[in-house]
């Protein structure tokens, strides 16, 4: 596992990290305990959830979890989203489950209706306090890492009293660092306009959004009046059907005769490797990227991921060729 540095005097940051969304919501708690295991001991040390997710619960599970093992890992948590009240909605969820399971189908639906369930842009101060003092409860902790705004809008950047209660949060020591989750719009403003408290931020970036890893990489490269921001990547893979496109893609790229024969010999659609190797690295190599945080429950999606990036068949250059050549792809 590579490690890079987080500012704030955080432990060493796993490059692959564990996304956490689905613990406790679609996935089980046996399930996500194991996941957690399995992650920690393959050398991921960083977590990324929400107040939000799991319905409320995920915190409390990963708090739990860190018990014994918190200075070794960075907890990224967010706010802004409020998650739907408990009771008969905790009692029903493992019934949901058992019905998404019997019936693939169904997934879409229940994602649907689950996101009905959450109230979004929430982002005032007394949100940012109590969702803050709610997290570090249910993480067993006195600070988190990273404390992003999740799915923020571009007006937060213009709300001075929510960045200079960020500001006061990180002072007082309960985080460590703050920053920002939204659309590459979103995050593309940030960087042009950047608040000094913002030091982080987290994006959806599947095969859709390499073109903008480049635009980062280039504002990062000029930027010098500030340090670089800790940038994260999260849903990867962009589900079954960002997979999909990105197979798709990358077939048109293995009979492209303007691509050397040396790399379009790489390109094995029948090796079930290409895909992680080819996303993951494609997003960290070259990129300004930091970190990348897939949704890895399944011990060989672990597996899978944590291999790609310690053994990966292409060079920084080809990478970066298949990044450029793919982008168009998705349009």
């Amino acid at each position: 596992m590579r490690y890079v540095s987080l500012a704030g005097g955080a432990p060493k940051v796993s490059v692959l990290g564990m996304g956490c969304a689905a613990m406790m919501g679609s996935s089980g708690r046996r399930e996500s305990v194991t996941a957690l295991n399995a992650a920690y001991d393959a050398g991921i040390t960083f977590f990324d959830t929400a107040r939000s997710y799991g319905y409320g619960a995920c915190e409390g599970l990963l708090g739990e979890f860190c018990a014994g093992r918190r200075e070794r890992i960075t907890l990224c948590t967010k706010f802004g989203i409020l998650p739907a009240r408990q009771g008969w909605k905790q009692s029903v969820k493992p019934l949901a489950r058992g019905a998404v399971k019997l019936v693939p189908g169904l997934r879409k639906a229940a994602r649907k209706q689950a996101g009905r369930l959450h109230k979004g842009n929430q982002f005032s101060v007394s949100v940012l306090r109590r969702s803050l003092e709610k997290s570090l409860r249910e993480l067993r902790t006195d600070y988190v890492d990273i404390l992003l705004m999740h799915a923020a809008p571009l007006s937060v950047l213009a709300q001075e009293d929510l960045l200079l209660e960020l500001e006061r949060v990180v002072t007082e020591g309960k985080v460590r660092v703050a920053g920002i989750s939204g659309e590459p719009e979103v995050i593309a403003a940030t960087l042009a306009n950047r608040p000094g408290v913002l030091q982080t931020a987290q994006f959806a970036c599947d095969i859709a959004n390499f073109g903008f890893l480049e635009s980062i990489a280039n504002q990062t490269a000029h930027s010098r009046t500030q340090p670089p921001m800790f940038m994260v990547a999260n849903h990867p893979f962009g589900g079954s059907a960002g997979m999909g496109q990105t197979l798709h893609g990358i077939a048109a790229l293995a009979g492209d005769l303007s691509l050397p024969q040396e790399l379009r010999a790489k390109l094995d659609l029948a090796d079930p490797q290409l895909l992680p190797e080819v996303v993951l690295n494609a997003i960290l190599m070259g990129t300004g990227i930091d970190a990348v945080v897939p949704a890895m429950l399944q011990p060989r999606h672990l597996q899978s991921n944590c291999r790609a990036l310690e053994d990966c068949r292409f060079t920084h250059a080809e990478l970066a060729q298949l990044r450029h050549a793919l982008a168009p792809v998705a349009h």
